[in-house]
This record gives C-alpha cells, structure tokens and sequence, in this order.
C-alpha cells in the first residue's frame, strides 16, 4: 500500500512470487510518466502567429440610420432621469405581466422595448 498525498493506493498480487515483477513494472511506469508526464491533452504547434502588427485591420466608420426617432427619445428621457440612485416604486406591467419599477411620464414599457 503506498500513501500519494491523501489518497491510499492498494492492491492485492496472486500469487505472492509476482510481486517483484510487478513491483519492478510500477517503478519502471513511474520513472517514465514522471518524466514526461501525460495530463490528458495532445497538442501541436503548427506554426508560430504572425506579430499583432500585421493583423490590424483599419477601422471603418458605420453607416447608421435612425430610423424611429421616438423610441430613441423614450429611452434618452428614461436615462436622463435624476435620482438613480434611489429604489423606485415597483408596479404591475400588464404588457409585460411583471413587476418593473414604475416609468417616468410619458414613457411606456413597449416604447422602451421598440429599442431592443
């Protein structure tokens, strides 16, 4: 029985005259795997990256259109509130049949989804 950290590893050899041999093949496995151990993952370097320097690519400006211009106003008004650092007074959304902290006026749960 040997004692690795923790863990106890036992076994038991029939017929006792094989108990050198066996005892000479766990060395012989040991010395090996603890020189290249083997921890379950093959890899290969295939070839080495090129610097980051040559995989920059230029930005380029997006093309954007707004198209619902009431949507975003709804939720610029929502974000430009004051106070955010209070809690709020939690209602019932029957559009959403959940409990949301209440809007401010003028702004609706559908509007602030119309930007998702």
């Amino acid at each position: 029985m040997t004692r690795c950290g923790g863990y106890i590893l036992g076994f038991r050899v029939d017929p006792a005259e094989q108990l050198q041999t066996i005892f000479q093949e766990v060395q012989s496995l040991h010395t090996v795997f603890s020189k290249t151990p083997l921890f379950g993952v093959d890899f290969a370097n295939e070839e080495k990256a090129p610097p980051l320097a040559e995989l920059r690519v230029a930005s380029a400006q997006d093309d954007v259109e707004f198209v619902d211009t009431e949507a975003a106003d709804s939720i610029a008004a929502y974000y430009a509130e004051g106070n955010k650092h209070a809690d709020h007074e939690v209602v019932l959304s029957p559009e959403l049949g959940l409990a949301i902290e209440r809007l401010p006026e003028g702004i609706t749960a559908k509007s602030l989804w119309a930007m998702v």
